[in-house]
């Protein structure tokens, strides 16, 4: 079923199987009509088509952020740095390293001494590894970081085209155009143009549920391995692959079953081999480290430099709102905890919406919805110190990708998307400028 930009469309769908497309041709498109084109190349260019459209419909949005971003930059470091009225002039690398801040100083000694320190096991290693190799192609051996700007920027380009083909196909093109610019002016949105390794992640990640939404269970496999190379939240897309798989894979195997088509069985249950290709992507960082420092699971030890746990879920959130009612609601730790309680709170509300509310998904598009509850879900077992026990996780709802889509079928109402727009914006503004003179901890 197309379900399209029309209320009423959202109860039907419910109940309906979308229809997944198996030719990913255009039949609107002037490539897949033209006849003077050879029979080899027609095909590439229908299919090509609708990817080049998406790049051109989410172009404007990336380039103007990414502009935002910069004259945040200048005007950040310049006024917040020099005394007023003052001639002293700062140099292009100063203001540029004001983004080296956090973990992109973790990324960044990776990236050039290696694992050389335990503590940082807990940084996985696909993005400062090509850290490393797009500095040394350009480089920049002094400033690392801004390599990982670069790779971060390009890598949320792809993520903005991939995430509105798959709205598109999952939906329509009036809410994937919403939902890319919703996450493109979501207030912690500037970690897709820090050194961090948010983009590289989202856009893996991404790839993989595309992937399995169609069947295409091998490029699922290596996107999601890469994605767990990149972080460890990354594993989360295994269940969702079994789901995806038992889901689709499972009325045909039934009725091969009764048919006795024995090995018609067995080649649909081969589908499940590239599943492994997600779990071998800890296998390999494992090895390493045990290699490095006799310990396959470092990673997770060296989660206790910052963190406690592994702990039961409900635990952050109780301590976020007793540090809130002890403390003055003029600390840093209030409003702190404010802000990571208040994302995770609302992407929670955003999560059962995409169940039960008048824009729920389709029972169909629930995999879509695990992925985001265990995106959500898995930095709460976690948490860190009872001063500041949420951290970070206005950085984590980024990657919960249900909680845009459904905020992009709201913001078919004006009024929805002007207030989505009026709060998002000066509150991305406030809080780059936060980043970017060190008052703001992730």
């Amino acid at each position: 079923m197309d379900v399209k930009d029309e209320s009423s469309a959202t109860t039907i769908a419910e109940d309906e199987e979308i229809q997944q497309p198996t030719d990913l041709t255009n039949p609107t498109d002037p490539a897949s009509k033209n006849e003077n084109d050879s029979t080899p190349r027609a095909p590439w260019r229908a299919r090509l088509a609708p990817w080049w459209q998406a790049t051109l419909a989410v172009l404007p949005a990336f380039i103007l952020t990414r502009i935002v971003f910069m004259l945040l930059t200048y005007f950040g470091a310049v006024l917040f740095t020099v005394s007023n009225y003052s001639y002293q002039a700062l140099p292009l690398s100063t203001i540029l390293r004001s983004w080296y801040r956090w973990d992109a100083i973790h990324f960044q000694a990776i990236a050039t001494q290696g694992y050389a320190q335990f503590e940082n096991t807990a940084f996985f290693p696909l993005y400062p590894w090509l850290e490393r190799q797009v500095a040394a192609l350009l480089h920049i051996h002094t400033d690392v970081f801004l390599a990982g700007m670069l790779i971060g920027n390009i890598a949320f380009l792809a993520t903005m085209i991939v995430l509105f083909r798959f709205v598109e196909t999952e939906f329509d093109t009036a809410t994937a155009q919403r939902a890319t610019l919703y996450l493109a002016i979501f207030p912690s949105a500037l970690f897709f143009f820090a050194a961090y390794n948010e983009s590289l992640f989202l856009f893996f990640a991404l790839v993989a549920l595309y992937a399995m939404r169609r069947s295409s269970w091998w490029i699922a496999g290596v996107f999601g391995g890469l994605a767990v190379l990149t972080r460890s939240v990354g594993m989360v897309l295994l269940p969702v692959f079994l789901y995806e798989f038992v889901r689709q894979v499972w009325p045909l195997l039934r009725a091969t079953v009764r048919e006795k088509a024995h090995q018609r069985s067995l080649l649909l249950l081969t589908g499940l081999l590239p599943g492994l290709l997600i779990p071998a992507g800890l296998g390999i960082y494992s090895y390493y480290l045990s290699r490095r420092f006799g310990d396959p699971i470092a990673y997770s030890h060296a989660q206790a430099i910052w963190r406690l746990g592994p702990i039961v879920p409900w635990y952050a959130p109780i301590v976020a709102i007793r540090a809130m009612l002890t403390f003055s609601p003029f600390t840093f730790s209030t409003a702190h905890n404010f802000i990571d309680l208040g994302a995770f709170v609302l992407f929670s509300i955003l999560l059962l919406l995409c169940f039960v509310g008048p824009e729920r998904f389709a029972i169909n598009q629930w995999g879509i919805i695990f992925f985001g509850i265990m995106a959500l879900g898995l930095p709460l077992l976690y948490p860190g110190t009872s001063y500041n026990p949420m951290p970070a996780m206005e950085r984590y709802v980024l990657e919960v990708i249900p909680c845009f889509i459904l905020l992009a079928r709201y913001g078919r109402r004006p009024w929805f998307h002007q207030a989505y727009l009026i709060l998002s914006l000066p509150l991305l503004a406030f809080l780059t400028l936060q980043f970017i003179t060190g008052h703001w901890t992730t």
